[in-house]
């Protein structure tokens, strides 16, 4: 025999939204973009760890300023939704002419750029441990050039040449807005 199912009135609901998300939400996983210049060495960034990397690299036959303008174009897009741009190492050959440049002072600025609007980011001027003095003057002076232009947002400007070599990082005073940059 069959029991009949008991009806009762129907009771309000006890269930509630879910809380909405606060500005309190971890921060976005770190995105470390590589462009790694024909002829460059990849470097060694320690700080790599756990994070997202991209890497670009030049192509035979592709001059500078097409290499630039590709990695340049990527800086918003590379790494989708949910990870923030948050280095840029530039690693570079020993071409020094006005072309390569151009192109790596372009490339500079628009990476800092993308990394302004959250005021953080990192960017790393690397060449090899046997790269020539020429070359450390000229990335060393880059970086400073740099990192006077963009002083008050918040971003730090690094050298690098390769784990042999001993540099001492160079600290400039902060800005107003406690600015650091290390050039070695």
């Amino acid at each position: 025999m069959r029991k009949k199912a008991r009806t009762s009135a129907a009771q309000p609901s006890t269930r509630h939204a879910p809380p909405l998300a606060t500005s309190s939400a971890a921060p976005a996983p770190d995105g470390i973009l590589i462009a790694l210049e024909l002829g460059g060495e990849f470097p060694s960034l320690a700080e790599s760890e756990g994070a997202t990397r991209r890497v670009l690299t030049q192509h035979e036959g592709e001059t500078p300023a097409a290499f630039a303008d590709r990695v340049a174009s990527g800086l918003e897009t590379i790494f989708g939704r949910g990870v923030e741009l948050r280095t840029v190492a530039l690693a570079c050959n020993e071409r020094l002419d006005a072309a390569a440049d151009a192109a790596r002072r372009n490339l500079v600025g628009l990476a800092l750029g993308a990394m302004a609007k959250h005021r953080t980011g990192k960017v790393y001027l690397t060449a090899s441990r046997r790269s020539s003095e020429r070359t450390r003057h000229y990335l060393t002076a880059l970086g400073h050039g740099s990192f006077d232009e963009w002083r008050g947002a918040g971003l730090e400007i690094s050298t690098d040449f390769g784990r042999e070599v001993a540099a001492r990082p160079v600290t400039y005073p902060a800005a107003s807005s406690g600015t650091r940059a290390r050039v070695a």
